[in-house]
């Protein structure tokens, strides 16, 4: 009966971890300007992912990331060492966003976001 139990529990360990969906984020310009968004973001499962991008007055850019990803706002200087191929979590720099199951969907304005994690072009 023991090993029934720990069957079944396992199973739905597992079954819950599969059915675990990622979380959809944007970053919307908001403002009338150009805007260079540089994210470095680290999954749970270790992967490095950079995203460099200009985003227009109006336009949207959207990701579909793992829960409990490290978003990484990378300005000038951090999005050169990473593109070196330098871990910028060794500058102790803090994530902008651990994306939490709630954070599905978000929309995150670009006038939200501090002058100091963001570059207008």
């Amino acid at each position: 009966m023991k090993n029934v139990a720990f069957i079944l529990s396992l199973f739905l360990f597992a079954f819950s971890v599969k059915a675990q969906e990622d979380v959809s984020i944007s970053f919307s310009n908001d403002t009338k300007e150009v805007y260079h968004l540089s994210l470095i973001m680290y999954t749970p499962d270790g992967k490095i992912q950079t995203r460099v991008s200009n985003l227009n007055p109006a336009e949207i850019k959207a990701y579909s990331l793992p829960v409990n990803t490290e978003i990484f706002m990378a300005d000038a200087k951090q999005e050169a060492f990473a593109m070196q191929g330098n871990d910028i979590k060794s500058t102790r720099a803090k994530p902008f966003l651990v994306l939490q199951p709630s954070d599905t969907k978000i929309i995150i304005k670009l006038s939200s976001i501090p002058n100091s994690q963001m570059s207008p072009r």
